[in-house]
């Protein structure tokens, strides 16, 4: 289906988020606030000798607070953005899919390419997981949200 300016609207709708630039904006809040606790971790010495867990996390110190963190600040972020949207459910499993692609290509980025961390970083359970939830806490909470209006 075309719009009068030859625009794919059903496309358009089903992948872009409302608010783009704010979506992409919180996945980079987001994805600092992991950074910041990553540096944190390398620069104590205490905390950067935590031994790997095999297959599930390269270091435990980073992985797990940044989890628990990530899960709170996924579902606040994402319920103050989809609070004023038209239809919750949709746009939180796009909010969704904004976090965990922004989170992805910044880590490719940044610690794969520029801080040279390796294939491993993405041999870990935990980053998976972290990618996982941060793709459906806002999808959970639009839905939620949308089945609470009235």
């Amino acid at each position: 289906m075309l719009d009068s300016n030859g625009t794919n609207v059903i496309f358009r709708a089903a992948v872009m988020p409302q608010k783009l630039f704010k979506a992409v904006g919180l996945a980079i809040l987001i994805w600092i606030i992991g950074f910041v606790w990553g540096s944190v971790v390398f620069m104590t010495p205490a905390l950067k000798a935590t031994p790997p867990i095999p297959y599930i996390s390269s270091n435990p110190a980073i992985s797990f607070p940044i989890l628990l963190v990530w899960i709170i600040v996924a579902y606040f972020l994402a319920r103050v953005y989809l609070s004023r949207v038209s239809n919750p459910a949709a746009e939180g499993l796009k909010l969704g899919i904004v976090f965990s692609l922004m989170n992805f290509i910044l880590d490719l980025v940044v610690l794969m390419v520029l801080l040279k961390a390796g294939r491993g970083y993405f041999a870990s359970l935990t980053v998976w997981l972290a990618y996982f939830l941060l793709l459906i806490i806002p999808w959970g909470t639009g839905r939620s949200l949308q089945k609470a209006r009235p």
